[in-house]
């Protein structure tokens, strides 16, 4: 294994290790109160920031991406007014911020000792919900490469049939990512 695949499951794992480490530090005198709330407002960003700009990409509304070896991007004045490049696709960057801004929510998650009320509920479903996106994510990422290597080989059939499968796999995937964003606005509701 290569120094930087290295240093990045290292990453990974210390990333993994945070919020429980971290949530079981947390000592709040109100078992009611979640600390840590700047990870939670960091990572519900990093999720919308990898959700919306996979979203532009893969529509091609305002951004499109071009794979390069180095990164940069181009302003233009023509639709689609922006060109992002770089050596990963928009699903890699998509995934990168959605798992690290689930992993920051957890610090403050594991933080809470107390998941009753309206606010520990909805707290507690945004945490189950967050983790069935990220397992519907790999497994939506699975479908796309099946899709890809089976229409390369020009096995149209097998291609189709992964097709329906991406169908049926996306209405679920946007169905959670509706339920987290409806939990997420009560959860706010309740603690502000």
């Amino acid at each position: 294994m290569s120094r930087g695949k290295t240093f990045l499951v290292i990453f990974l794992f210390m990333l993994l290790l945070m919020p429980l480490v971290l949530g079981a530090e947390y000592g709040g005198e109100n078992e009611y109160q979640a600390g840590h709330k700047l990870f939670a407002i960091l990572g519900v960003a990093m999720i919308a920031v990898g959700v919306v700009y996979y979203a532009l990409t893969k529509r091609k509304l305002i951004i499109t991406h071009q794979t390069s070896s180095k990164w940069g991007f181009e302003l233009k004045m023509e639709h689609p007014y922006m060109t992002v490049i770089g050596p990963v696709s928009p699903m890699t960057v998509h995934h990168f911020f959605t798992i690290t801004g689930t992993l920051l929510v957890f610090v403050h998650f594991f933080s809470c000792s107390n998941y009753s009320g309206i606010a520990g509920t909805t707290g507690l479903g945004m945490a189950v919900v967050l983790v069935l996106l990220n397992i519907m994510g790999f497994i939506g990422r699975s479908i796309n490469r099946s899709i890809i290597s089976t229409a390369e080989v020009n096995d149209m059939e097998s291609a189709k049939k992964y097709v329906n499968r991406y169908e049926k796999w996306k209405k679920i995937h946007i169905m959670l990512a509706v339920i987290f964003t409806v939990l997420l606005v009560i959860h706010l509701n309740a603690v502000l």
